[in-house]
């Protein structure tokens, strides 16, 4: 790459996840910037992205249902003025999510009150504490969006409010497992209450009470899916970027943050075509990273330079790894039953114990398993699919590392017929049947997640929700490097609304001391984009496609 061509970018970006996307879109459209995002997986999209394989058989890789996605929603607002109106949400079934457990299965209904009523109607005898819980859940979520938005303002104002913030956060930031230890008697409820653990990666015993609470309000209103997939999200983004002069390369893997005098200028970055590799070096006058805060601040930025906080990333930290099992189905899966909804099935009602029992899953025995079904969410698909996911400890495998992709050892590739079996024995005994609609299988592994991703420890959501993740001033859209800035999940929240917000707080950080209110006037005015499409009707009711 030329100089002059470095030198023609407003800002260059690090990954392109949905922080990264969310970023460079915003500064797009809003600025006319110019903006060059580097990608190291060969497809641009991070975890926002689709794959296909021979058959018809297509899979998201990691989006599986997103909350806060309704016409009208600020989300959805703001997700529309990322994607430029380009993305149509499908509805899940009104019972979106399903709890398994033995002798005991409890359907999610959409909205907050008919959630209350089913879990009183299913423990009555707990309805004070149920009730007591709805309250605690918005009012700790509340707690986590004023402190969002305190990132997006000036340094004193937001010192200020985390400094207030810190006043309240003792509801917050106790772990989601000693709240509902004080809360409910009932062990099941206290199951059926946090099964949703692996939308944060933690459980009950570790997790910050926020996190489940920012989750669970964020499907309070039900669940949708992107139609065509996830990869819809990179193709409109990328067509944002392009229109105003920036660029998307995927196969371009950023090693080293430049910083000259204390301030950030540029990036080296391995290009990858094929069995070929060249180095090459682009120049910006800022720089965004959405690689995650410790494989930011560990990895790339020089030892060299002084950070406060160094002590803090001698080693990666220990956020939830998991295998993915990618089905192509035969069958309609609507023959046994399934309508679309997620399915979390479990082995037990303790949490905690499943989660220390995960790496029974590489000798064979699946403790827990999450199920969905893409094709019956998205009205484009060919053929039907369907995925199984299940925590793995990324040790597990680790020896493994070294070996090359798609080339690793027999022993390796046992393993992970072990956990094929395992997972399709463990949905089979929940819905006999299951296994004769199966026709292709294929599994990821953390070593597939960290390979692709970049991430420590094939880890799938940012620095994991402890409630000391809470109280690390570091962790948030500034850096101690100058014109270096985060994006992403740590720079904002959970999930891909979540990792928006991160690269939202990060454009507004650029846009000036009201660029948050810039943003939001923006998707909320018409006159930005092109009017959004109408939300699809529920796919599960579209029974023409696929056969």
């Amino acid at each position: 790459m030329t100089a002059k061509e470095s030198r023609g970018f407003d800002a260059i970006v690090i990954g392109s996840g949905m922080g990264a996307l969310a970023f460079a879109s915003l500064m797009a459209k809003l600025r006319g910037w110019r903006v060059l995002v580097l990608e190291r997986h060969f497809k641009i999209g991070g975890f926002t992205h689709t794959f296909k394989r021979p058959g018809g058989f297509e899979w998201d890789v990691g989006v599986h249902y997103v909350g806060e996605m309704g016409k009208g929603m600020p989300s959805r607002r703001l997700m529309d003025l990322v994607t430029d109106g380009a993305v149509r949400w499908n509805p899940m079934p009104d019972v979106y999510d399903r709890f398994v457990y033995p002798g005991l299965e409890f359907g999610v209904p959409k909205g907050e009150a008919n959630f209350r009523d089913a879990l009183i109607a299913a423990f009555p005898h707990e309805r004070a504490g149920i009730e007591r819980y709805f309250h605690d859940v918005t009012s700790a979520s509340q707690w986590l969006r004023r402190r969002s938005v305190a990132e997006s303002a000036r340094p004193t104002l937001r010192r200020v409010m985390r400094a207030l913030g810190g006043l309240t956060a003792r509801l917050p930031l106790t772990t989601t497992g000693r709240y509902l230890g004080k809360r409910f008697a009932d062990p099941r409820l206290r199951a059926v209450v946090a099964s949703q653990w692996g939308d944060y990666g933690l459980p009950p015993r570790a997790s910050a009470f926020v996190t489940h609470a920012l989750v669970a309000s964020h499907y309070f209103n039900g669940a949708w899916y992107p139609d065509g997939g996830a990869g819809e999200i990179a193709k409109a983004v990328s067509a944002v970027v392009r229109r105003s002069g920036g660029d998307l390369r995927a196969g371009h893997e950023v090693t080293r943050i430049l910083v000259e005098d204390g301030a950030a200028v540029g990036v080296e970055v391995t290009i990858n075509r094929g069995a070929r590799q060249t180095r090459a070096e682009f120049r910006a006058p800022v720089i965004v990273s959405d690689a995650g805060a410790w494989t930011t601040f560990a990895r790339l930025l020089p030892p060299s330079v002084p950070l406060p906080f160094r002590d803090e990333l001698r080693s990666p930290p220990a956020g939830l790894a998991a295998v993915e099992l990618f089905l192509g189905l035969g069958r309609d899966p609507r023959e046994l039953g399934f309508r679309g909804e997620n399915y979390w099935i479990y082995t037990s009602f303790d949490h905690d114990d499943i989660y220390a029992r995960q790496n029974e899953l590489i000798e064979g025995r699946a403790v827990m398993a999450y199920l969905s079904f893409p094709s019956l969410k998205n009205t484009r698909a060919e053929r039907h699919t369907a995925e199984i996911a299940a925590p793995l400890d990324y040790h597990a495998l680790e020896r493994h590392r070294a070996e090359p992709w798609l080339r690793r050892s027999a022993e390796y590739e046992q393993a992970k017929e072990r956990m094929t079996r395992a997972l399709l024995d463990l949905v089979e005994r929940h819905r006999p049947g299951f296994r004769d609609l199966v026709e292709y299988s294929e599994l990821a592994t953390p070593l597939t997640f960290e390979l692709f991703t970049g991430a420590p420890s094939g880890a799938i959501y940012g620095y994991p929700a402890t409630p000391d993740r809470f109280r690390k001033s570091w962790l948030g859209v500034e850096t101690p490097v100058r014109n270096l800035l985060l994006a992403g999940a740590d720079a904002g929240l959970l999930g891909i609304v979540g990792a928006m917000m991160g690269g939202g707080a990060a454009a507004a950080r650029l846009l000036g001391p009201f660029g948050l209110v810039e943003i939001m006037r923006a998707a909320y005015s018409r006159r930005r984009g092109r009017t959004a499409p109408a939300d699809a009707p529920d796919p599960a009711a579209l029974t023409g496609r696929p056969r």
